[in-house]
């Protein structure tokens, strides 16, 4: 498998993971609440940070991947904090996918724009 077979594949879970997040908003917050602008304020984060990385499968410049390389460390560090006030499935799931991700660009090494 390809490695930007595999971003794409990592990317399309996270951005599912994201779009679960903002269905659910409605179900677990009724009214609208600070909690709940918190709640789909998360889910948009992880949609955007999954489309930074399907716009980016075929890097144009090499500020994109670390661009693309930020976003992944940051987001997989914002699941290890959740971690601590939220310990669930879900929150793994989202640091495995964001920490993966971020791996994906690394092992690409910045390889030369062609």
């Amino acid at each position: 498998m390809t490695q930007r077979r595999v971003t794409l594949i990592l990317a399309s879970a996270t951005g599912l993971l994201g779009l679960a997040h903002l269905a659910l908003s409605m179900a677990i917050y009724p009214n609208w609440t600070v909690d709940a602008l918190w709640f789909v304020g998360t889910g948009f984060a992880i949609v955007i940070g999954a489309a930074a990385n399907l716009i980016t499968a075929n890097p144009v410049n090499r500020a994109g991947q670390y661009a693309k390389l930020l976003i992944n460390l940051m987001m997989t560090g914002f699941f290890a904090a959740a971690w601590i006030v939220l310990p669930g499935p879900q929150v793994i799931l989202g640091g495995l996918l964001f920490a993966g991700l971020a791996l994906c660009v690394v092992r690409a090494k910045f390889a030369p724009i062609s």
